[in-house]
């Protein structure tokens, strides 16, 4: 996710500065908890909605009944964690009022200054959790989340969120201090253990 972070070998510094949420701000709660996707046995919706001035960060969450045969294999996590070849996957995207878009997955109409990606979350076989960052704030106007995995029932979705209300929310963020990047840390391995010379480790 930090290749495109990079022009010529030198790191963008607008675009590292907006990888990740800002740790030197306190974001402004929205009440945009959303569902995206419902069937008689999974229901998937997006939680958490905070905005902060350089972008966006949710919850993407997934419940599902409990599977009826145990031995059919990780439903929801192997769906939403796993990439191997041919195993179904996830699929979601986002898309601005200006035609801007990125999703889970590479495709031909990703813009290049958006980021767009998961942080940490938690899975099993009837509930996911995963975390997302998006930035910049959208434009004014509709923000569209699309999802999409006809294995587990959810055929191509879209659900419209108000992309205004979202930016003049991380207009409102508070700013703690000024940002500062991130320190290039060189990290030196640690020294080895003190071993007696006779010690076959010592050869």
């Amino acid at each position: 996710m930090w290749s495109h972070a990079f022009a010529d070998g030198e790191p963008d510094p607008d675009l590292v500065r907006r990888m990740n949420k800002p740790e030197n701000e306190l974001p402004v709660a929205l009440p945009m908890n959303r569902l995206l996707a419902r069937t008689p046995d999974l229901a998937v919706a997006i939680l958490g909605v905070q905005a902060y001035t350089t972008g966006v960060a949710f919850e993407l969450v997934a419940r599902a009944r409990g599977l009826e045969d145990p031995e059919a294999g990780n439903r929801l996590g192997s769906i939403f964690w796993e990439r191997r070849l041919g195993t179904p996957q996830f699929l979601f995207g986002v898309e601005f009022a200006d035609g801007r878009r990125a999703a889970s997955l590479p495709f031909p109409g990703r813009s290049g200054d958006m980021v767009f990606h998961q942080g940490s979350g938690s899975g099993g076989d009837t509930a996911v959790e995963q975390e997302w960052w998006l930035s910049p704030l959208p434009p004014d106007g509709p923000l569209l989340v699309v999802v999409r995995c006809p294995e587990i029932g959810v055929e191509e979705t879209v659900v419209e969120l108000d992309g205004t209300a979202i930016r003049r929310a991380g207009e409102s963020a508070t700013v703690l201090w000024p940002y500062e990047p991130p320190v290039d840390r060189t990290h030196e391995p640690p020294p080895p253990p003190a071993v007696p010379a006779d010690s076959w480790f010592a050869r």
